[in-house]
């Protein structure tokens, strides 16, 4: 039964490959897809540039580690072979979001993507074989351009600001302009007077933010916490976000919180707040 539970099935693949191929984005909107936990693809640009943020798309965690209490409560909606994408960008070196298993998988199938990563950590990237000239390593406000798109990192705190011994941020979230649309992914992190200062200057029209929060159990296990839903809420209404999509909060049934009290909270408080809950393999298009 347990090696039943660990065997990688991916569900309904091919279809949501053929669809991400042939959805079609209009200008001023982008095409926005979950890939479960923090992952997320998007779509735009004048070149139909596809970007996908920390795809976690395989079993990787609970095969290396079968005691973990890390189990998937959701199948990959993808393949990492399946993972046909422009640009891979990684927020951080945390398994479930810098999976050196999918890296591989896309590296391999995929010899024209390119990945981006913290430049703390792109060593590991070496590690399953990804050309040199293949990475980039992201440092905070450093803007990465390419035709239709500009990327800049933006340092998070997850629970706190770390830095490597040259001063490179450990953690990062993303500020992406495509079609004319500015998405903010902020990567695992809780909210800091920087991290509202930075966004309010980026005036993101989408946030995709974390939402499983963090407590004194989960951090005596070693788990690293986020914003929770309430964080989560006050920080995209501070910065001005049109859309909130909150991430994080679907994957370990150990490292989450209901998604419910999110839709409550806004609800009561910032009825007016635009939001938009997403499924793993779901796809969401806006329009600016």
């Amino acid at each position: 039964m347990g090696r039943e539970r660990l065997r990688p099935i991916y569900n309904a693949g091919e279809s949501l490959l053929k669809e991400i191929q042939r959805t079609q984005v209009p200008v001023d909107g982008v095409a926005i897809w979950s890939l479960g936990q923090a992952g997320a693809l998007i779509k735009g640009g004048s070149s139909d540039e596809v970007i996908c943020i920390d795809p976690y798309l395989s079993y990787s965690i609970e095969l290396e580690n079968p005691d973990t209490e890390f189990k998937r409560e959701i199948p990959p909606p993808l393949t990492p072979q399946e993972l046909d994408v422009n640009i891979v960008l990684l927020t951080h070196f945390h398994n479930d979001h810098m999976d050196l298993t999918t890296v591989k998988g896309v590296s391999e199938a995929h010899p024209e993507t390119t990945f981006v990563a913290p430049a703390s950590h792109v060593n590991l990237l070496h590690e399953v074989d990804v050309d040199a000239s293949r990475i980039i390593a992201a440092k905070q406000e450093q803007m990465i351009s390419r035709e239709g798109v500009t990327i800049t990192p933006v340092a998070g705190a997850h629970t706190a600001y770390e830095t490597d011994q040259d001063g490179n941020q450990y953690y990062l979230g993303y500020f992406i302009e495509i079609n004319g649309v500015r998405i903010f992914h902020t990567g695992d992190t809780v909210v800091t007077p920087e991290l509202i200062e930075h966004a309010k200057k980026f005036q993101p029209h989408v946030t995709l933010l974390p939402i499983n929060g963090g407590d004194y159990a989960r951090t005596s296990r070693g788990i690293v916490g986020n914003m929770n839903f309430r964080e989560g809420a006050d920080f995209g209404v501070e910065i001005g976000s049109d859309l909130l999509i909150p991430i994080h909060f679907d994957m370990f049934s150990n490292n989450r919180d209901n998604p419910a009290y999110f839709v409550d909270y806004l609800f009561h408080t910032y009825p007016a707040q635009k939001f938009h809950m997403m499924s793993a393999g779901e796809r969401f298009i806006y329009f600016k």
